[in-house]
């Protein structure tokens, strides 16, 4: 199972290609290639150390999100700026050099606009968004404008070393939070199914307020006045992690993230 893995992360390696090319004339032009870096089943196993900074994240993408080395709270970025929902729900600008272990982003480029007057749960738009994708084997982005009446987010504890925790274990605690009435952004990515133990297939969301002081994993909500922006990916460029943490792991390859937890 896992020289698989490993087969197929290089398939798509040698697929894609980085995020900013050069044109002839030495301009550079972004592609529209969904990065990521790290793979879903290397968190999944405690791989929670990154030698990525979120510097290099701003230059991968300008939408996006993921989490900090030690499992250390939500990463959101948006508009080309970067959040950090730390464990009691407070947000803040990470410093450039701050390290991470895993995210995805996209310089987006909406390619279809959607406007939904409401919803009374996540599943309900997710099921709404997939009813309109021109096709269930590519990957999308998304940045999404709306009102909600109601928001359940989570944000996650900072683990400590040696990590013991698989990643289901360490959200079995994860903070959570309600709040009513307020606007914000959500921006995330549906994964084709075949994308199998690199990433979570189909939807993940992130959540940030309009005033930037709350923000999080989203896991349920009711909403109105949607605007959803979709840009088309044309593949998935993966980095992996250049460390012993990555190198040395033994992949159980069961371990699983659950986006609803």
């Amino acid at each position: 199972m896992k020289s698989k893995l490993i087969i197929f992360v290089a398939i798509i390696l040698i697929a894609g290609c980085n995020k900013v090319n050069k044109t002839e004339t030495g301009n550079d032009i972004k592609s529209d290639k969904i990065y990521q870096y790290s793979l879903l089943t290397a968190l999944a196993n405690k791989v929670y150390d990154g030698n990525l900074t979120v510097a290099d994240v701003k230059e991968k993408g300008d939408l996006g999100l993921g989490t900090y080395n030690g499992l250390n709270g939500e990463m959101i970025v948006t508009d080309g700026l970067v959040y950090q929902c730390l464990a009691d729900g407070t947000v803040q600008v990470p410093d450039d050099s701050e390290l991470v272990p895993f995210t995805v982003v996209t310089f987006f480029e909406e390619d279809q606009k959607m406007e939904i007057g409401a919803v009374s749960s996540f599943n309900e738009l997710k099921s709404e968004i997939e009813n309109h994708l021109p096709s269930k084997n590519i990957g999308y982005a998304f940045k999404i404008e709306a009102s909600f009446k109601t928001l359940k987010y989570a944000s996650a504890n900072r683990q400590e070393k040696p990590y013991t925790k698989t990643l289901s274990d360490a959200l079995v605690d994860r903070p959570l939070f309600d709040v009513e009435n307020i606007s914000g952004i959500l921006v995330g990515f549906w994964y084709p199914e075949y994308i199998g133990k690199i990433n979570v297939e189909k939807f993940h969301f992130h959540f940030i307020s309009n005033d930037k002081n709350l923000a999080g994993h989203v896991m349920d909500f009711e909403a109105s006045n949607l605007k959803i922006g979709i840009d088309y990916c044309d593949g998935f460029d993966i980095e992996l992690p250049d460390n012993k943490g990555f190198e040395t792991a033994d992949f159980d390859l069961s371990q699983k993230y659950n986006n609803n937890k």
